[in-house]
């Protein structure tokens, strides 16, 4: 089996109680088999909790008030005072750690929701690199449906996404046009049955001159509406993006394009990096099972864009102040309402894919 990991994937570790927020609420964390079995063996008092604090048929822990049955007052689990962490379910025993498997490759990730995470993934300063490890443990049985070709050429498509989205000779602005463009360009090619033959169109985009312009002023808007029809896991996520449509899309493209200009956040291009990385990495050879890798390039240049504008609202409503921490909340809190709900990540799917056939039938 070959293991594959960013090279600063072993550099987390829970801060519990220092976290600024838990990831112990606001959505539904799932119970395996194995510790539903364990659970269901304690005695005692602490057993009986047990037997009152998980939905045993829906084989989850029961909320209350949108927080987990074990979190207590102090953001600390009483499950793993009480038990230890041998008693944690996979979820809590591997969050934000997430692995992306094809057929005997298990790629490692951290989630980007997790606030110390998150802080990890954006302030790595020099070029992301991905270590890989190969090991001796017995593979699982080969998918018939996999197809392996497909695969490995999302990979050396990734790979140009990668060497773009790190060209530092040019704006973060310039990389996101090049990924949009050649996520489209690749759409269009595996349509037409023309997929392994890609290169030379890559190489163009790579050469052609681009504005910076990726997304126009109505494709934001647009996104921030889909966002805003969307489940959203905390209340207070509404409320900070109805601001972005207050302060920087109600009077319209020009005004939006001034604020653009004035807004100087030099690590901006450090984060953008970052997070386009994080993103392609995560979800772009996803594409092997669906068929849509321009949707997969979308969502990572759309995701990236609109917190790019949460940051510059609060850049505005902070006075002109903009701390890194208030980066990495903005990147943490718009992953949290996305990864950790299946009917949004659903939804963007349907959106990006309706958004990328209207994009495709003006493709040059």
């Amino acid at each position: 089996m070959l293991y594959i990991k960013p090279h600063f994937y072993d550099q987390f570790h829970c801060i519990a109680d220092r976290c600024p927020d838990t990831c112990c609420a606001g959505w539904q964390i799932l119970i395996d088999e194995e510790s539903l079995e364990k659970y269901s063996s304690i005695e005692g008092g602490f057993g009986n909790r047990m037997l009152t604090s998980i939905d045993w048929e829906e084989g989850a822990f029961l909320q209350f008030d949108r927080r987990c049955s074990f979190l207590n007052e102090e953001k600390l689990c009483d499950l793993y005072e009480e038990m230890g962490e041998e008693f944690l379910c996979r979820t809590c025993r591997e969050y934000p750690r997430h692995t992306e498997e094809f057929e005997n490759v298990r790629e490692l990730s951290l989630s980007l929701s997790c606030p110390e995470a998150a802080r990890i993934i954006l302030e790595c300063t020099e070029p992301l690199i991905f270590l890989s490890e190969e090991t001796k443990e017995k593979e699982p049985e080969p998918d018939e449906n996999f197809d392996f070709l497909m695969y490995s050429i999302l990979n050396e498509i990734r790979d140009w996404l990668f060497a773009t989205v790190q060209n530092r000779k040019e704006p973060v602005s310039v990389r996101m046009e090049r990924c949009l463009i050649a996520g489209q360009v690749c759409q269009r090619a595996l349509e037409e049955g023309n997929l392994f033959a890609v290169d030379g169109r890559l190489a163009e985009i790579q050469s052609a001159a681009c504005s910076g312009d990726s997304l126009e002023f109505i494709e934001r808007t647009r996104f921030l509406d889909e966002l805003l029809r969307m489940e959203f896991l905390h209340q207070s996520w509404e409320d900070e993006l109805s601001k972005v449509a207050e302060i920087l899309y109600k009077d319209g493209e020009a005004s939006y394009r001034k604020i653009v200009e004035s807004f100087l956040f030099k690590k901006w291009e450090q984060y953008g990096e970052n997070l386009m990385m994080f993103f392609f990495y995560t979800y772009f050879c996803g594409a092997v099972y669906d068929g849509r890798i321009d949707t997969k390039v979308s969502f990572g240049i759309y995701s990236t864009a609109m917190i790019y504008d949460l940051c510059m609202a609060r850049w505005l409503r902070q006075g002109g102040r903009l701390e890194k921490a208030d980066v990495w909340e903005s990147s943490w809190r718009y992953a949290r309402e996305i990864e950790h709900s299946d009917e949004n990540l659903e939804a963007l799917e349907r959106y990006f894919q309706s958004l990328c056939c209207e994009r495709g039938r003006n493709l040059l």
